[in-house]
């Protein structure tokens, strides 16, 4: 496909604000920051708000001179470079968020040493001004000076700066979590400098943004259950502060988001497996976000409880059956003007038998746009249905999607499941997989659908990723992959191949696993039993 048709099928679906600030964030200067020489002292706060779950909890990041994000580690022996750029942008990002202020055990003075050799460094600060990792800068730094009853004029000054900064730069070309991000910093900087502008302004977007992108079943709209859980903690963040304070005065925005929490909290507790893990469908990898566990706990502590859903609008469905935990990707790939983290994975699966992961999503480990994050985010990487080598939904550029599937006849009861999705229309086929449990077995049925007498050959190639401490061996007649015995029927199919690959185990970590895939033209029946 030619660049130029990527380009339009992805731009179109933009909204007209999106273009709008896509053009003025271009034309705009890079950010600086200007101080003011006097500003309104922070104010602390009676009931001081918690430490950051999602980071607390964490091995520590910064220890003596060296940080360690994303799984990688950098010394810093002649000074701290806060525009480190040899291992990506994300890197970089996560450098300038100051996460590493909740870790545990890290001393104030430590963490004010960090904070000020970054103020030192205003006039060089490059990547780390953009709105994105300022707000969550401005969280950290808040969220450090009141858990610690630190007031500091020349940090005040520093952090009144930077939420200047992004007022006037709030994402609004990118929305999603982003905006998100940017409310809740908004939020928690205006009870902070007790700013009632900055507070209107925050709770009208809040109000806006948190309308559209939480969905009825509870799940956020970009189909993350890792940014799921970060936006979900960053609203119990915002929750809990709001109940520290009368100040804000605006009882109707802290009863949004406890009520959004406990959707958001339901949605997490169906998506979740038994044994507490999340399935790192889209973009998404371990290590990033609170647990589901420490949400749970976190909710309950300031007072939110779960409100049971069905999953539905977010597009995931979960089926169980004795020792199986089956979750399916049966919706859109995420908002249709912003799809960044979606991956083209429309049916794909994730299997666990006895609490243990064994068919899992290849996962996520860069956000670097090279091949690596282009084969992570293709169909050829899911638990699903490739033709002609080519993706159900055109993925391309790191984060942008060309033409996407649509699901459509969407037939599901209490253990089965069915639907097609029109990503190969274009080729002339629809995808239909229907996904049936009993005690012990699953049964996928996938069938290639022509649209019309053009069109290429209705043949594809599926695909089963195992977890890499599960080993493979193939027998004559069927596969044994840990507990499970695997077939394949058909009219016409292929001997089915045991392939090596590398599963993302975190950001910038990757463990060996293998593939088992087969070719088939039509109709492919996949059996796999508990033995």
């Amino acid at each position: 496909m030619s660049r130029t048709s990527l380009i339009w099928h992805t731009v179109r679906h933009l909204k007209p604000r999106q273009i709008l600030y896509q053009v003025l964030n271009r034309l705009r200067q890079k950010p600086r920051l200007r101080l003011h020489a006097k500003v309104p002292p922070g104010t602390p706060l009676t009931n001081q708000p918690a430490t950051n779950e999602l980071v607390a909890n964490q091995p520590p990041t910064w220890q003596g001179q060296t940080v360690t994000l994303l799984n990688q580690a950098v010394t810093f022996a002649d000074g701290i470079d806060w525009n480190y750029a040899a291992n990506g942008k994300l890197w970089t990002y996560n450098l300038n968020y100051f996460d590493f202020l909740n870790q545990s055990g890290l001393p104030p003075e430590q963490g004010l040493a960090l904070i000020r050799d970054f103020i030192r460094q205003t006039d060089t600060l490059t990547d780390g001004l953009e709105p994105y990792p300022t707000s969550l800068r401005i969280l950290n730094w808040v969220h450090f000076l009141l858990r610690h009853t630190i007031q500091d004029e020349t940090i005040d000054r520093h952090l009144y700066a930077q939420v200047k900064l992004l007022r006037s730069r709030l994402e609004y070309h990118l929305g999603a979590n982003h905006l998100l991000e940017n409310g809740f910093a908004l939020l928690t900087s205006a009870v902070y400098f007790r700013q009632r502008v900055w507070l209107r302004q925050a709770a009208s977007l809040l109000v806006r943004e948190l309308a559209e992108q939480i969905l009825p079943d509870g799940g956020h709209y970009e189909r993350s259950p890792m940014y799921h859980q970060i936006l979900l903690d960053r609203l119990l963040d915002a929750y809990q502060l709001l109940n520290t304070d009368t100040w804000h005065a605006t009882p109707e925005l802290s009863l949004l988001l406890a009520g959004t929490a406990a959707r958001m909290l339901g949605w997490l507790d169906a998506i979740t497996f038994a044994n507490g893990d999340i399935p790192y469908l889209n973009d998404a990898a371990p290590g990033i976000a609170p647990t589901t566990q420490q949400l749970r706990h976190k909710a309950g502590r300031v007072g939110v409880q779960p409100v049971p859903v069905t999953l539905r609008e977010s597009g995931y469905r979960k089926l169980r059956a004795g020792a199986m935990e089956l979750v399916a990707n049966v919706g859109s790939v995420g908002p249709a003007y912003q799809p960044g983290h979606a991956h083209a994975d429309t049916f794909s699966l994730v299997l666990y038998v006895n609490n243990q992961p064994i068919v899992v999503d290849l996962g996520t480990s860069t956000y670097q746009i090279d091949e690596r994050r282009s084969l992570e985010r293709s169909t050829a990487a899911h638990n699903t249905v490739e033709v002609a080598g080519q993706n159900s939904s055109e993925v391309w550029g790191g984060f942008r999607v060309a033409r996407r599937a649509s699901v459509t006849r969407l037939v599901e009861t209490g253990t089965s499941l069915s639907a097609q999705h029109d990503g190969y229309r274009r080729l002339g086929l629809l995808h239909e997989r229907t996904w049936q449990v009993e005690p012990g077995k699953l049964i996928i049925t996938d069938r290639l659908l022509r649209t019309g007498r053009d069109g290429v050959e209705a043949a594809g190639v599926a695909r089963l990723y195992f977890h890499p401490a599960v080993v493979v061996t193939a027998y004559e007649d069927y596969f044994q992959a840990g507990p499970l015995s695997v077939t394949f029927e058909g009219g016409k199919i292929g001997k089915g191949i045991v392939q090596p690959y590398e599963m993302a185990d975190g950001f910038n970590r990757r463990r060996p696993a293998q593939c088992l895939l087969v070719s088939f033209r039509e109709t492919l029946i996949t059996t796999i039993t508990v033995t």
